[in-house]
Protein backbone atom coordinates (compact mmCIF):
# COMPACT_ATOMS: atom_id res chain seq x y z
CA UNK A 1 0.00 0.00 0.00
CA UNK A 2 2.54 2.56 1.15
CA UNK A 3 4.67 1.74 -2.45
CA UNK A 4 1.71 2.64 -4.17
CA UNK A 5 1.58 5.92 -2.40
CA UNK A 6 4.85 6.77 -3.06
CA UNK A 7 4.25 5.94 -7.04
CA UNK A 8 1.15 8.14 -6.63
CA UNK A 9 2.98 11.28 -5.57
CA UNK A 10 5.74 10.84 -7.41
CA UNK A 11 3.22 10.93 -10.81
CA UNK A 12 1.43 13.96 -8.98
CA UNK A 13 4.95 15.73 -9.19
CA UNK A 14 6.16 14.81 -12.29
CA UNK A 15 3.20 15.21 -14.12
CA UNK A 16 3.55 18.60 -14.62
CA UNK A 17 6.45 17.72 -17.65
CA UNK A 18 4.18 14.99 -19.44
CA UNK A 19 1.87 16.02 -22.30
CA UNK A 20 -1.77 14.86 -21.77
CA UNK A 21 -2.82 11.72 -24.15
CA UNK A 22 -5.29 14.01 -26.11
CA UNK A 23 -5.53 10.95 -28.81
CA UNK A 24 -7.18 8.83 -25.84
CA UNK A 25 -9.73 11.49 -24.77
CA UNK A 26 -10.25 12.38 -28.26
CA UNK A 27 -11.04 8.61 -28.72
CA UNK A 28 -14.02 7.74 -25.65
CA UNK A 29 -14.72 11.72 -24.87
CA UNK A 30 -17.09 14.29 -26.84
CA UNK A 31 -16.96 17.71 -27.12
CA UNK A 32 -19.23 18.29 -24.04
CA UNK A 33 -17.20 15.82 -21.51
CA UNK A 34 -13.61 17.47 -23.42
CA UNK A 35 -14.74 20.67 -21.75
CA UNK A 36 -15.73 18.97 -18.66
CA UNK A 37 -12.36 17.16 -17.77
CA UNK A 38 -10.49 19.87 -18.81
CA UNK A 39 -11.26 21.66 -15.71
CA UNK A 40 -10.04 18.95 -13.73
CA UNK A 41 -5.55 19.36 -12.68
CA UNK A 42 -3.38 18.31 -14.73
CA UNK A 43 -2.21 15.58 -12.11
CA UNK A 44 -6.25 14.43 -12.15
CA UNK A 45 -6.23 14.42 -15.90
CA UNK A 46 -3.27 11.86 -16.14
CA UNK A 47 -4.76 10.11 -13.40
CA UNK A 48 -7.92 9.34 -14.62
CA UNK A 49 -6.46 8.42 -18.35
CA UNK A 50 -4.36 5.96 -16.22
CA UNK A 51 -7.33 4.38 -14.56
CA UNK A 52 -8.78 4.13 -17.95
CA UNK A 53 -6.43 2.52 -19.98
CA UNK A 54 -5.83 -0.35 -17.25
CA UNK A 55 -9.25 -0.74 -16.23
CA UNK A 56 -10.18 -1.34 -20.34
CA UNK A 57 -6.69 -3.64 -19.62
CA UNK A 58 -8.00 -5.46 -17.39
CA UNK A 59 -11.68 -5.50 -19.07
CA UNK A 60 -9.73 -7.08 -22.30
CA UNK A 61 -8.44 -10.18 -20.26
CA UNK A 62 -12.19 -10.49 -18.13
CA UNK A 63 -13.78 -14.21 -18.75
CA UNK A 64 -17.10 -11.73 -19.65
CA UNK A 65 -15.62 -8.85 -21.31
CA UNK A 66 -18.64 -8.70 -23.71
CA UNK A 67 -20.64 -8.09 -21.09
CA UNK A 68 -19.58 -4.16 -20.64
CA UNK A 69 -19.22 -2.08 -23.33
CA UNK A 70 -15.34 -0.60 -23.89
CA UNK A 71 -16.48 2.66 -24.62
CA UNK A 72 -18.81 3.29 -21.87
CA UNK A 73 -16.26 1.83 -19.86
CA UNK A 74 -13.82 4.22 -20.88
CA UNK A 75 -15.88 7.35 -20.33
CA UNK A 76 -17.00 6.30 -16.72
CA UNK A 77 -13.04 6.04 -15.91
CA UNK A 78 -11.72 9.00 -17.06
CA UNK A 79 -15.02 11.24 -15.97
CA UNK A 80 -14.85 9.31 -12.49
CA UNK A 81 -12.73 12.09 -10.80
CA UNK A 82 -14.78 14.92 -12.34
CA UNK A 83 -16.22 16.33 -8.92
CA UNK A 84 -12.63 17.29 -8.80
CA UNK A 85 -12.79 19.74 -10.79
CA UNK A 86 -15.11 21.38 -7.59
CA UNK A 87 -12.64 21.50 -5.19
CA UNK A 88 -9.17 19.94 -6.05
CA UNK A 89 -6.81 18.87 -3.86
CA UNK A 90 -2.98 19.81 -4.88
CA UNK A 91 -0.41 17.53 -4.50
CA UNK A 92 0.72 18.25 -0.75
CA UNK A 93 -2.95 18.56 0.61
CA UNK A 94 -4.03 15.75 -1.21
CA UNK A 95 -0.93 13.83 0.24
CA UNK A 96 -1.66 15.25 4.00
CA UNK A 97 -5.29 14.01 3.45
CA UNK A 98 -4.39 10.53 3.17
CA UNK A 99 -2.21 10.47 5.94
CA UNK A 100 -4.92 12.04 7.67
CA UNK A 101 -7.35 9.44 6.71
CA UNK A 102 -5.10 6.04 7.39
CA UNK A 103 -4.33 7.57 10.86
CA UNK A 104 -7.98 8.76 12.01
CA UNK A 105 -8.75 5.55 10.61
CA UNK A 106 -11.72 7.95 8.22
CA UNK A 107 -12.93 9.35 11.23
CA UNK A 108 -11.66 13.17 10.02
CA UNK A 109 -14.91 12.63 7.28
CA UNK A 110 -17.04 14.38 9.61
CA UNK A 111 -15.44 17.29 9.73
CA UNK A 112 -16.23 17.85 6.00
CA UNK A 113 -17.16 21.44 6.41
CA UNK A 114 -13.64 22.28 6.07
CA UNK A 115 -13.18 22.42 2.24
CA UNK A 116 -9.94 20.16 1.91
CA UNK A 117 -11.38 17.33 3.87
CA UNK A 118 -15.30 17.80 1.92
CA UNK A 119 -12.81 17.72 -1.42
CA UNK A 120 -11.27 14.74 -0.70
CA UNK A 121 -14.07 12.64 0.64
CA UNK A 122 -17.00 14.00 -1.34
CA UNK A 123 -15.61 13.83 -4.80
CA UNK A 124 -17.31 11.14 -6.20
CA UNK A 125 -21.38 12.68 -5.14
CA UNK A 126 -19.95 16.12 -7.08
CA UNK A 127 -19.12 13.87 -9.61
CA UNK A 128 -22.80 12.85 -10.48
CA UNK A 129 -24.21 16.17 -9.23
CA UNK A 130 -22.28 17.57 -12.04
CA UNK A 131 -22.65 14.57 -14.44
CA UNK A 132 -26.49 14.37 -14.11
CA UNK A 133 -27.13 17.03 -16.61
CA UNK A 134 -26.30 15.45 -19.40
CA UNK A 135 -28.54 12.36 -19.30
CA UNK A 136 -25.96 9.31 -18.71
CA UNK A 137 -28.05 5.98 -17.31
CA UNK A 138 -27.93 5.25 -14.23
CA UNK A 139 -25.38 2.61 -13.73
CA UNK A 140 -23.19 4.90 -15.38
CA UNK A 141 -23.76 7.39 -12.47
CA UNK A 142 -23.55 4.59 -10.10
CA UNK A 143 -20.15 3.68 -10.93
CA UNK A 144 -19.01 7.09 -10.23
CA UNK A 145 -20.77 7.78 -7.03
CA UNK A 146 -19.92 4.46 -5.24
CA UNK A 147 -16.07 4.20 -6.61
CA UNK A 148 -14.78 4.85 -3.32
CA UNK A 149 -17.46 3.25 -1.06
CA UNK A 150 -16.62 -0.25 0.94
CA UNK A 151 -19.93 -1.81 0.30
CA UNK A 152 -19.52 -5.29 -1.25
CA UNK A 153 -19.79 -4.73 -4.99
CA UNK A 154 -21.65 -7.34 -7.56
CA UNK A 155 -21.36 -4.46 -10.72
CA UNK A 156 -18.45 -6.34 -12.50
CA UNK A 157 -17.83 -2.24 -13.79
CA UNK A 158 -17.48 -1.17 -10.67
CA UNK A 159 -14.88 -3.73 -9.27
CA UNK A 160 -12.43 -3.32 -12.19
CA UNK A 161 -12.52 0.57 -11.52
CA UNK A 162 -12.09 0.43 -8.02
CA UNK A 163 -9.10 -1.75 -8.62
CA UNK A 164 -7.86 0.37 -11.46
CA UNK A 165 -8.18 3.62 -9.42
CA UNK A 166 -6.55 2.26 -6.31
CA UNK A 167 -3.55 0.84 -8.22
CA UNK A 168 -3.37 4.37 -9.66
Amino acid sequence: MSFYRIKQFWWAISCHFKKIDKNFINKYLNEEEKKIFNKLRKSDKHHSIRVSKDALAMLEVSVDKESIDQDKFAKVALLHDIGKSEGSLNTIEKSIMVLLDKSTKGRIRKYNNIKVIDAYYNHAQKGVNILKKYNYSKDFLDVIEKHHTNVPIDNKMLKILKYSDDKN
